[in-house]
């Protein structure tokens, strides 16, 4: 009987880190595999829209609580290899053998900045612990790896880069009647720049709406913004802005929108701009080249390893350098050709079958060490 190879699914539904298990779990399910069996676990209605004849078993458990941790004895007894898409591990695995991503070091890395003194606490003690306990550790960059090594000290020969995908639709998505129903939708009129992703502190989408507005009062940018994401529940004083954003002045917000409106937004957009801090992959960066749309970032973290030559790289402390780029890729069709070009070519390389077959290696090499 071959081992079964358990992968903790709650998180199926979140955007970063659902994407992921999502993107990895659709071509590794695809097939069987000579090594290991696979069991799902989380929401059984979840795991029996992913997969076909694949176990499933159940696991309510809140994530980042006491709840999991007790029940996760009980999950383990079911599998030789349990698999943590995120960094709340089981700290009691037993003789289990352990994988687990870390896709960021964000809660520690800003901890000071953004995030209460519990938070850090937890994300402190659960980091050190996948470093300790797990076998092996994936992450999605050199970046993350290197600030594993860095912070936490984990061996360097335990960690395997594994990049994510970029899901082909949207290269393959082509349907202008679809885009001209959703810009109608929205009341988006003008050329205007998108922003994709979660309106967390660190994303610095604060600083793209100041630069922006003050470009627009002084009628140096005759474009809109679009901005799709969710809030959080709660912001300092210093992230007033975001707290009261809304749709107005040039500003499109829009918390939420319909799959395929995703695709058209960014194929519609005159450019992405990625005004974060710190990313651990930076999955919208290849989503908006696939989509042939040019993508501005800031020239940290993971991002220039991520977007490569393909993308407009700005200082993210300048607000000259974002300006500029703005104002540049409002005005020259050149350069957002020759970046459109080069988005693709580099969207290409990053796919999910690969991200795939590489996660299915690691769980073989920790099996064969058993």
């Amino acid at each position: 009987m071959k081992p079964v190879v358990g992968i903790d699914i709650r998180m199926m539904r979140h955007s970063g880190i659902g994407t992921y298990l999502r993107g990895v779990m659709g071509p590794l399910l695809a097939k069987p595999h000579a090594g290991f069996d696979v069991a799902l676990f989380g929401n059984p209605e979840l795991a029996l829209q992913t997969a076909g004849n694949i176990a499933r078993r159940p696991f309510h458990a809140k994530i980042y609580t006491v709840q999991e941790q007790l029940e996760y004895p009980l999950r383990l007894r079911h599998c030789r290899l349990w698999h943590a898409p995120h960094y709340n591990v089981p700290l009691l695995k037993g003789t289990n053998k352990l994988v687990v991503t870390v896709h960021d070091l964000i809660h520690w890395i800003f901890r000071k900045d953004y995030f209460s003194k519990m938070q850090a606490c937890y994300a402190g003690t659960m980091l050190r612990a996948a470093v300790r306990l797990a076998d092996h550790v994936i992450t999605v960059s050199e970046k993350t790896k290197s600030d594993l090594v860095s912070f936490f000290k984990a061996d360097a020969a335990k960690i395997t880069v594994i990049y994510e995908g970029v899901d082909p639709r949207f290269a393959a998505y082509h349907n202008p009647e679809k885009c001209r129903a959703t810009l109608q939708k929205y009341g988006i009129t003008k050329p205007y720049f998108l922003y994709v992703g979660l309106l967390k502190p660190h994303k610095r989408v604060d600083w793209l709406l100041r630069i922006f507005r003050q470009m627009r009062q002084a009628h140096q940018l005759d474009m809109d913004l679009v901005i799709v994401g969710k809030k959080d529940a709660r912001y300092s004083e210093s992230c007033a802005s975001l707290a009261a954003l809304q749709t107005g002045g040039g500003v499109f917000y829009l918390p939420f929108v319909e799959e395929e409106e995703l695709f058209a937004l960014y194929r519609s957009a005159h450019a992405l701009v990625h005004p974060s801090r710190y990313e651990g992959f930076g999955l919208t960066l290849l989503e908006a080249m696939a989509s042939a749309t040019p993508v501005i970032a800031c020239r940290v973290a993971s991002i220039p390893e991520v977007a490569g030559q393909a993308a407009y790289l700005i200082d993210p402390d300048s607000d000259a350098e974002l300006e500029k780029a703005l104002q540049r890729m409002s005005q020259d069709e050149n350069l957002r050709q020759e970046l459109i070009a080069k988005g693709k070519i580099q969207a290409a390389r990053f796919r999910w079958e690969d991200a795939a077959a590489k996660t299915a290696a690691v769980y073989e090499r920790v099996l064969k060490d058993t």
